[in-house]
Parts: structure tokens; C-alpha cells; sequence
């Protein structure tokens, strides 16, 4: 399920089965988002860190995931 399957350049990710894959090593993504709600989580099993993000608006999360993309690739 985490190996990749597709390349997504336009957006520095990869895709799996299920899972976005982010560009390099093993890190994993769950995306998902409806009327009213976003959530994703992240996880890089070569720091231990898992960061999880939850809004009550549908794109609520997007900033943050932003901020969390730059901390997490330092």
C-alpha cells in the first residue's frame, strides 16, 4: 500500500494504494475532506513523528498542512 504507484511532480507527493507517499523516503499521508470538514495526517517513520490536522471547514487544514510540510522536511 505505500509503494508508490504514481508520481504527482505538480504537487511533491506520490501516490499509493491509499496513501499519499510524500516525495522522498517512507513518509505517509491520509487526505480527506466533505462539506464542513478536513482532516490529514501524516506520518515519518524515520522521526517517530506522527502530526495529525483537523478542521471544521472544508479547507480548514490547508494552512496548517503548509506549515507542517515545511517543518517536517527540516
Amino acid at each position: 500500500m505505500t509503494r508508490p504507484r504514481s508520481d504527482m511532480p505538480e504537487e511533491s507527493r506520490r501516490y499509493g494504494l491509499g496513501f499519499w507517499l510524500q516525495p522522498s523516503g517512507e513518509g505517509v499521508e491520509l487526505h480527506g475532506y466533505d462539506a464542513g470538514v478536513s482532516f490529514r495526517s501524516t506520518y515519518d517513520p524515520l522521526s517517530a513523528i506522527t502530526a495529525t490536522v483537523v478542521s471544521n471547514t472544508s479547507e480548514g487544514t490547508w494552512p496548517i498542512e503548509t506549515l507542517l510540510d515545511e517543518r517536517m522536511s527540516n
